[in-house]
């Protein structure tokens, strides 16, 4: 399995593990990285499980977390994520 179909698994898997704890109403304030990967290992097809390891899925949510936050900066306006005056 090719890493870009392991990360469109990962998401899935990820977005449906955000949906089952909304519709439960639970929310986690600071989930460590193995409850991450706990959820997501444990939603993804057996198949897939197979094919890959824990690290990989571990690796694949890095990288999505990544590309994430580089998005948000990117479209974040000029100056979003400056330091007020007086704390630098």
């Amino acid at each position: 399995m090719n890493r870009t179909e392991l990360r469109g698994w990962i998401e899935d898997a990820l977005a449906r593990h955000d949906r089952d704890a909304r519709e439960r109403d639970e929310t986690a304030l600071a989930p460590t990285v193995a409850e991450i990967v706990d959820a997501v290992w444990g939603r993804l097809p057996l198949q897939v499980r197979r094919e890959v390891s824990r690290a990989q899925v571990q690796a694949g949510l890095t990288v999505l977390t990544a590309q994430r936050g580089a998005a948000v900066t990117r479209d974040a306006p000029p100056g979003a994520h400056a330091l007020p005056e007086g704390n630098s």
